[in-house]
């Protein structure tokens, strides 16, 4: 009955492999005789603390082996054979990489020949580009205690304010795998998941050319993989803090130019620890880990009659981690994970620009995530089966405001009074069955997989006071129709309410989700010993349901193939040229069928009344505007409508010199193959917005042109691995992003002129004349980025690690203000052609001592400077041109002045007990 069960689970796992990222490395190589013959039937065993009971293997042959499902981390590789010598290597197992080791087996059966770290760091089986940092790596550099921060340590990967750009994609393009767990937000597509150092592992950012198995993302890949116990039982203790005293201040907070609020002090206080070992000495796992964080910020008030005061936010984030590792044979595991990160934050949860009403609040945030993950090892194949679940909160509450209806001072500069204005509650649910089986069939490594994935969301959200309501303008004089204002509100949906000036007032709620499934299948095929050619292709599919369960979106047949060739031109396992050609399917967000499909209808009217719906033909004559509904129960669907992808082009070549340095360079091409985005149907007398391809369908009587994203880059890499005390890695990337369009997160536009985080439904294509001048330099474009990091560990214990980024800056528009929208939208002139932020530098510093005590117990003392030089230039800039649609000429005084900067330099304190 076993074997029966056994071989039925094997079927199953051979309908697919896990799309998301991996959770393990691999290992191969060859036994050979001093004259580089194959030993064949050579006992082959690895070890080491990751690993449970070990595991063997014989060679083949041709002296091959090979070793799959390899939890990462330092391991020691033995070949034993009768009448020959005992061959021993140090490696380390990579997160999601194969590593690849070569013994040689001499006729002297008495002795052993070791060789020390004998593992490439050239993978050639794969033509991915990116980086992997391990657990010791990263404790060496400053990486503001943020998991996610790792990734800006790799080339290509910049910043935007919805997260990291990776050629090109934007911050909401990314995938976030956190042990197998698709952790990716699933309203935005942001980061969904927050992670202390001390519970990583192994970390890795995917920046391109990665195979058919991965996918949902049109940026990159970031895994990592949690900790796991051992047989001896280890753990840490440890205390940061970062305190007023330990920064300097903002160079800026009394600047008069300045509209948007400034971070005047931040305090925080971290508390954790992390404990594993072994239940059943190489069966049975535990790993367990706690991480209290507390932040006290406050921000200075820079608008209306509070301007110059203070605005308090308090954050308490409760950060967990637990894992059982339990190998119930030779050849089967099971791995149970559980990863939250709940965070409450109160105070000023909104942008503080006005009375404590206005900004007063409480947001909770993150979740709990589960996994459960079944793997197996046969001679010549292995597989993994994985259920998981990912949660999230995103909620954000009114406090002293109750529900006060708030006022927006436009008239007057934008400062806010009465009540919080919109609140959301939202709670979200992902829920993935992932599955891999990989065989090997002479030289063929074949892979092929599936994951069947559902998203639900659960949203409500109102404003206070049920609208909100903006002056528009002032006359001064103090008479009845002095000022005007407008009103904006949810309303029922459309044959439910008769004139716009009547349409009621309501929560919106809405509870939609996604079914998703994707398959694979793959080759990596050695057609010649330096020679190794990837095939692949996955597809991926989705349904996109409303609220009712009815099915309003169908995108179908997302083929998407991959090619890559990679030849190891010196035939030593050090050095390759490779070439890749790959296409990236977007995995849609719910934020388009939140906002799209759930009843989501705003009346928008004026008067001369601050707190009445009803609009006045007068207040409409004076704005020259008019009363009207936008939105519906279901917006109109292009019939043809087909997913989001991104095309890449990857030309390079790595070379290893004196067996420790590794010189690379590559040439990155990757651009927008097609776009899904909404755009108003002017021909329609309901106003509403139409889902489309642009360029490909469009509403009748409007012509909009195709989305346009095109990334171009050259980028030079060195990297010394760790030997003699230090190791470093350094990059220069020269870099070209033009088009007209960001992507799912819009770097320019919305309210303030500083960017729409909408995928799917940005502004980009909403009316035909957003598109005039939008042609040229995106926001993300930036031509110059050089990265350098590094390490030195003394024999003492110290040791000194440093990270340095220059990039150059982004080009500036010149963005006008569009009456209909009360939103920047407009550009007067050629996109990108108005100059360009300054120039940035930063110099990161980690400096430790490690104070070794009895019994292998340690005691580490560290600080952290972060932003050494203290380099508060401009990050971002006033782009907004004028106040009105009518206005001729510069009304902003502002201008092409700065709206925030870089933080000032700060320390942070660390004590760490290992034992």
């Amino acid at each position: 009955m076993t074997g029966l069960r056994l071989r039925y689970l094997s079927l199953l796992l051979a309908s697919g492999a896990v799309l998301t990222a991996q959770t393990t490395g691999a290992l191969q190589g060859r036994v050979l005789d001093p004259k580089g013959r194959p030993v064949a039937g050579a006992r082959v065993a690895i070890g080491g603390q990751a690993l449970q009971g070990g595991r063997t293997t014989v060679t083949d042959e041709s002296g091959a082996y090979r070793f799959g499902l390899l939890p990462p981390g330092p391991c020691t590789l033995t070949a034993t054979k009768e009448g020959l010598n005992t061959a021993k290597a140090q490696l380390q197992v990579g997160l999601d990489r194969t590593s690849t080791v070569d013994l040689v087996m001499n006729a002297v059966a008495s002795a052993t020949v070791e060789v020390l770290e004998t593992n490439t760091s050239v993978d050639l089986k794969a033509t991915t580009v990116g980086s992997n940092y391990t657990a010791e790596a990263i404790s060496k550099l400053n990486v503001s205690r943020d998991f996610a921060n790792i990734a800006l340590l790799a080339p290509g990967v910049s910043q935007d304010n919805a997260g990291f750009k990776v050629y090109g994609s934007t911050g909401a393009e990314n995938s976030f795998v956190v042990d197998g767990i698709n952790a990716t937000d699933v309203e935005f597509g942001t980061k969904g998941k927050k992670v202390p150092m001390e519970f990583i592992q192994e970390f890795q950012v995917k920046t391109g050319g990665y195979e058919a198995e991965y996918g949902k993302a049109m940026g990159g890949i970031i895994n990592v993989i949690t900790k796991s116990g051992g047989n001896e039982f280890t753990g840490d203790v440890f205390v940061y803090s970062e305190g007023a005293i330990l920064k300097t201040g903002n160079k800026h907070q009394n600047d008069g130019n300045l509209s948007k609020p400034l971070l005047i002090e931040d305090k925080t206080l971290e508390l954790g620890f992390d404990v594993g070992g072994a239940i059943i000495k190489d069966r049975l796992w535990f790993f367990v880990a706690y991480d209290r964080r507390k932040e006290n910020q406050t921000y200075g008030i820079r608008l209306g009659p509070e301007a110059g005061q203070h605005a308090p936010q308090d954050s308490t984030r409760d950060l967990f981690a637990g894992k059982l590792t339990w190998r119930f044979s030779e050849s089967q595991s099971l791995i149970a994970s559980i990863v939250g990160d709940p965070e409450t934050i109160t105070g000023a949860v909104k942008s503080p620009q006005g009375g404590i009403g206005t900004w007063d609040g409480q947001n909770k945030v993150g979740g709990t995530d589960l996994s459960l993950r079944y793997e197996v090892t046969g001679e010549r194949w292995f597989g993994q089966l994985q259920v998981s679940r990912h949660q999230q909160s995103s909620s954000i509450l009114p406090g002293v405001g109750g529900n006060q209806i708030q006022l927006v001072d436009q008239a007057g500069g934008g400062a806010q009074s009465g009540g919080f204005g919109r609140w959301d509650d939202k709670k979200f649910t992902r829920d993935n069955i992932t599955g891999s089986i990989t065989g090997f069939l002479g030289s063929h490594e074949l892979k092929a997989g599936f994951d069947l994935q559902s998203d639900s969301a659960d949203i409500r959200r109102s404003f206070t006071g049920g609208q909100l309501v903006t002056l528009l303008a002032d006359d001064g004089l103090g008479t009845a129709t002095s000022k005007v204002y407008s009103h904006y509100w949810w309303t029922t949906a459309a044959g439910q309410v008769s004139p716009t000036f009547d349409a009621p007032s309501i929560v919106f709620a809405s509870k939609p989700k996604h079914d998703s499934q994707s398959f694979f299948i793959q080759d990596k095929w050695s057609a010649l010993p330096s020679l190794t050619v990837n095939l692949g292709a996955r597809i991926d599919q989705t349904d996109i349901k409303d609220q009712f369960g009815a099915k309003v979106i169908s995108l179908k047949d997302e083929w998407a193939p991959r090619l890559g060739v990679i030849w190891d031109f010196r035939g030593k396992g050090q050095d390759k040229v490779y070439a890749s050609f790959s296409r990236y399917f977007e995995q849609v967000p719910l934020d388009l069928v939140i906002r799209s499909f759930s009843v989501e209808r705003n009346p928008t009217t004026y008067n001369f009344s601050p707190t009445a719906y009803a609009s006045d033909p007068a207040a409409e004559a004076l704005i020259g505007s008019s009363a009207s509904i936008v939105g519906s129960y279901v917006e109109p669907v292009d019939s043809n409508l087909k997913g989001s992808y991104t095309d890449e082009i990857i030309l390079g070549a790595e070379t290893t010199f004196r067996d420790r340095y590794i010189f690379g360079a590559k040439f990155i091409r990757r651009y927008l193959g097609r776009a899904i985005e909404d755009g108003l149907d002017v021909n329609s007398p309901l106003g509403d917005y139409f889902i489309m391809n642009p360029g490909v369908s469009s509403p009748a009587g409007v012509t909009y042109p195709k989305a346009v994203r095109d990334y171009k880059g050259l980028e030079l890499s060195a990297q010394r691995k760790f030997a003699n005390h230090h190791s470093w890695q350094l990059s220069y990337l020269w870099s070209r992003l033009e088009g007209n369009y960001e992507g799912a997160y819009q770097g320019i536009g919305g309210a303030d002129g500083t960017g729409q985080l909408d995928p799917n439904i940005n502004s980009a294509f909403d009316l035909p004349e957003f598109i005039v001048n939008s042609y040229g330099k995106l926001s993300g474009d930036r031509t110059h980025q050089v990265k350098a990091n590094g390490a030195y560990e003394w024999d003492s214990g110290l040791t000194l690690g440093l990270s340095f980024t220059y990039q150059t800056g982004t080009p500036i528009s010149r963005l006008g203000y569009h009456d209909g929208y009360g939103r920047y939208e407009l550009f007067l002139v050629e996109r990108g052609t108005e100059g360009r932020s300054p120039d940035t530098a930063r110099l990161d510093v980690n400096l430790a001592y490690t104070l070794k005590l009895a019994n292998k117990h340690r005691l580490r003392f560290v600080v952290e400077a972060t932003n050494l030089l203290d380099s508060q230039t401009a990050t971002v800039i006033d782009q907004r041109y004028n106040f009105a649609q009518a206005d001729v000429g510069q009304s902003n005084p502002n201008y092409r002045n700065p709206f925030s900067f870089q933080a000032p330099r700060s320390i942070r304190l660390g004590i760490r007990y290992s034992f």
